[in-house]
């Protein structure tokens, strides 16, 4: 077993395709498979269930995949080490990034230009999966940091969190709405009058959103669940019901109306997680120290 057939490895069992699997190892499909059929053949098992039509791990592969993670990310590591040694950053940065830091931290962006710029050999990766899910993966040492809208009592146990920002969750009507020309509103009151456009369960916004509708002891009808705040604003502009999103996704707007909520704990926040006491990789702790670099004092 070497570090090649382990790549090999993870690469069909992500893809669930030995052809795109080839490709994002830039390997002809004759000789990955090669590989593979080897790797199974020196230890007596069968790694993939393979028919004309998928590519599913057997039994042997789903014990293998954490490990082959692992030790793929164990020797990146390592060759990075070696060169942050003679003062260089190389390697990989995995970044978990919810969709409203764009509105809501924009020193983040800032940060992560001025990383590519000082460090060009480094490949950045980026991810937004959701909120929960990308803390989870920062957790198992899937991603290097992420940034997340969670409070610290929201997230899984062993993570570093720090809030970089947080702002105020505002309701988003219809310009036609009968509470639209109102200039605050209670949850009670807006959710009957009207159907809401929500976040997928997955990300921090809902986890807000949610905990608001808690607080207040109200329940809401959910027209649909979309991926990013933006398309909410939008739909809600279209007409398809009121959402709750942070004060600078509603933005500017023009289609909707933008209406103060009652209940002043109703807020969402971008925090920075990552592995206790800091990451791993040379990449990702010169991107935190840089990173920290920006953040206000206090």
């Amino acid at each position: 077993m070497d570090l090649r057939q382990l790549e090999y490895f993870v690469a069909v069992a992500e893809e669930r395709n030995f052809t795109r699997a080839a490709g994002r190892c830039h390997v002809v499909q004759s000789a990955l498979s090669y590989q593979i059929a080897a790797l199974e053949r020196e230890h007596g098992v069968a790694l993939f269930h393979r028919t004309s039509r998928s590519v599913q791990l057997a039994p042997a592969g789903e014990l293998l995949l954490p490990h082959a993670r692992r030790l793929l990310r164990d020797a990146e590591v390592a060759r990075a080490e070696l060169a942050a040694f003679t003062g260089v950053v190389t390697g990989r940065l995995r970044l978990g990034m919810v969709g409203t830091v764009g509105h809501g931290a924009p020193l983040v962006e800032d940060a992560l230009c001025a990383f590519h710029e000082a460090h060009p050999g480094v490949e950045i990766a980026l991810e937004d999966t959701g909120s929960r899910h990308m803390a989870e993966r920062v957790r198992g040492g899937e991603l290097d940091l992420a940034f997340v809208g969670l409070f610290a009592d929201q997230l899984p146990g062993g993570l570093a969190h720090r809030v970089l920002t947080e702002e105020p969750l505002v309701a988003v009507v219809p310009r036609e709405h009968p509470l639209a020309g109102r200039r605050r509103i209670g949850l009670a009151e807006l959710a009957g009058s009207s159907s809401f456009i929500e976040m997928r369960e997955e990300s921090g916004l809902r986890l807000q959103v949610d905990a608001a509708f808690a607080r207040a002891g109200v329940d809401r009808g959910i027209a649909f669940e979309l991926g990013s705040s933006d398309s909410v604003v939008r739909f809600v502009g279209l007409g398809f019901g009121a959402a709750l999103v942070p004060a600078s996704a509603a933005g500017s707007a023009e289609a909707v109306r933008v209406l103060r909520l009652d209940d002043l704990a109703a807020r969402h926040p971008i925090s920075l997680v990552h592995r206790r006491p800091e990451p791993s990789a040379p990449s990702a702790r010169a991107f935190l120290r840089l990173l920290l670099e920006r953040v206000p004092a206090g």
